[in-house]
């Protein structure tokens, strides 16, 4: 952070009763004459609520474990926003292990939404595709990571990140908000991701019902929010089909995995599969339809020219 802080108005720093000195490095080592410590206990997304509550600047960016970006960067997401009157915006970053060694690019939805609507040039999407496309990835958050991002300080502050759902907030806060977020998204990179060891794993199968209880979950508030035009709701109709197709998935793993009936389990597992592997091609079929609608509706959509 050292070499962006003077950018900054205020430096929020939330810690969740550590005991492994960083609390100590950061009063040695973080200076900034606006800066505020807040300790409280764990709880990943409650504390980012915290902090970002104790903020009052216009645009807020999150600092995340390990994650990193440039003083370059942090100034183009914020000429981007203010160019596109957005309230997010986004930029894909790069991977790195704790070691520092590049990783493989993870494939997340950022980059995919950018060779698909961005023409190689900064854009923003109308609420309704934005919250469209957060139900069409889910489980994979449009956002990317938050610390790749920046955030319009009023519109975050008044809409706090879910903290229901585990460690899928990020996924969660799209569902929840797309519909009154205006969206931006830079092909230009400037930070990079941590792949670090996450502190729990779920199983598959408890990674599937998370998965399931998000869409149900969202849906159903979405509905009762009176905001869904026709396009969203044959949308939220859908996403019973991809649902479904990860219980198969579930389904199919839990039955190769099963010790005792093995050949029942695995005469049942070749009847799961096939089921599995032709519900997923139609899940493809559909979410290509649905892009390539967007795609056509070019109302959705402005970019911004160089």
């Amino acid at each position: 952070m050292q070499a962006w802080l003077d950018l900054v108005d205020e430096v929020i720093v939330v810690d969740s009763r550590s005991t492994d000195g960083t609390l100590d490095l950061i009063r040695a080592e973080l200076q900034h004459p606006q800066l505020r410590i807040i300790e409280r206990d764990r709880g990943l997304y409650a504390s980012w609520n915290e902090g970002i509550a104790a903020t009052t600047g216009d645009w807020v960016y999150i600092s995340t474990a390990g994650d990193l970006i440039t003083r370059d960067q942090l100034l183009h997401l914020r000429e981007v926003g203010e160019a596109l009157s957005a309230d997010v915006v986004v930029s894909p970053p790069d991977f790195a292990y704790e070691d520092g060694r590049p990783a493989r690019d993870l494939g997340w939805p950022p980059a995919k939404l950018l060779a698909a609507f961005g023409l190689g040039q900064p854009f923003a999407m109308q609420p309704e595709a934005t919250q469209f496309l957060a139900f069409q990835f889910c489980p994979q958050a449009i956002l990317g990571s938050s610390a790749s991002n920046l955030y319009r300080g009023p519109h975050l502050r008044a809409r706090p990140f879910p903290a229901e759902y585990g460690v899928v907030g990020d996924t969660a806060w799209i569902m929840r908000y797309g519909h009154e977020t205006r969206l931006a998204l830079t092909p230009r990179s400037g930070s990079s991701f941590c792949i670090h060891e996450k502190e729990s794993k779920g199983t598959p199968e408890q990674c599937v019902e998370l998965h399931r209880r998000l869409i149900g979950h969202e849906s159903a508030r979405l509905r009762e929010s009176l905001q869904v035009s026709p396009r969203l709701a044959n949308l939220l109709d859908e996403q019973e089909r991809p649902a479904r197709t990860k219980r198969l998935w579930a389904e199919k793993r839990q039955l190769w995995h099963a010790p005792e009936n093995r050949v029942t389990n695995k005469l049942r597992w070749l009847s799961v599969t096939s089921r599995y592997l032709w519900s997923r091609l139609k899940d493809k079929r559909l979410a290509r339809r649905s892009m390539q609608a967007l795609q056509t509706n070019s109302a959705l959509f402005t970019h911004l020219s160089d």
